[in-house]
């Protein structure tokens, strides 16, 4: 379960699972106010937890950097990963626990107020399947802080240059791309100019 290409492939599940689920509907119900009256509102998942799309973008770019990076980078990608895993978890878990509040929210912002309004909702099956994809980012971010140690980075042929290993030889094609002139270092006898 701690194997990279098994954590990149949870991650990237939870992430699609995540950013699907977010423009369908989470929540719907009905607002009985003096402006809307007795009216249906329903609610989209990136308006009932806007952060949860953030959180499946972080997820993804952290379990990428995870993967491909250096040990530094390995841990700040890990921790990043299982973060973004929690977030969406607890933002997932608020619009179950009180689905007539985010009704209310909505309601209050499309009649231009601040705050809620007085409202009734309920879930749908959406936001419990948002919730599946929290859950498997969240343990996938788990099993990348696990695993990250026997992980190993991209090849020492993506490392800079250190003073063991000399700069690669650039070829005349990239130097006259970089401006230089790739003839100025030719060994060219000007004592012996040709006949």
């Amino acid at each position: 379960m701690t194997a990279k290409r098994t954590v990149l492939i949870e991650v990237l599940v939870a992430a699609v699972v995540l950013l699907a689920c977010s423009a369908r509907t989470w929540v719907e119900g009905t607002v009985s106010d003096v402006v809307l009256q007795d009216s249906t509102v329903s609610v989209s998942g990136s308006k009932a937890a806007a952060g949860v799309v953030a959180g499946a973008l972080v997820g993804a770019a952290a379990a990428v950097a995870t993967a491909t990076g250096g040990r530094i980078v390995r841990w700040v990608g890990a921790i990043a990963a299982l973060l973004a895993g929690l977030l969406a978890v607890v933002l997932t878990l608020r619009v179950i626990l009180d689905p007539s509040d985010v009704v209310g929210r909505q309601a209050a912002t499309t009649t231009g107020r601040t705050g809620s309004v007085e409202a009734d909702g309920s879930v749908t099956v959406w936001v419990w399947i948002a919730l599946v994809g929290a859950l498997l980012l969240l343990a996938a971010g788990a099993s990348a802080t696990v695993g990250m140690r026997r992980w190993a980075g991209l090849s020492s042929r993506y490392d800079a240059p250190t003073a063991d290993k000399p700069a690669r030889q650039e070829s005349d094609w990239e130097r006259l791309s970089k401006g230089e002139d790739p003839t100025a270092d030719a060994d060219v006898d000007a004592a012996d100019p040709p006949r």
